[in-house]
């Protein structure tokens, strides 16, 4: 379950829906990152969604790629990941 949110668009669009927050292109893709993130009950569902433990000397801290047309990365959906609760859910896109 998605605890808390560190990106305050992700947690707009989290609580609201509003699609216009973030580019079409992408979008959808992180909203559905996000039903999978507040799903997510073990390590195993982020890792069956794609995603990884960003750093080994940093447990918990996992990361899930979000891409164009699910071609290109364009950045990536980070968060804690700890007993079964997501927290800190943030966007971090390429520049």
């Amino acid at each position: 379950m998605i605890n808390s949110f560190k990106s305050k668009v992700l947690q707009q669009l989290w609580q609201s829906g509003d699609v216009t927050l973030l580019p079409n292109t992408y979008v959808y893709q992180v909203i559905e990152i996000l039903d999978d993130l507040d799903d997510a009950a073990s390590v195993k569902d982020l890792e069956l969604l794609g995603g990884f433990e960003i750093s080994q000397s940093t447990p918990g801290f996992w990361a899930v790629t979000v891409t164009v047309n699910n071609v290109e990365p364009i950045g990536s959906v980070t968060c804690l990941f700890s007993k079964s609760n997501v927290y800190d859910v943030d966007l971090n896109e390429f520049q």
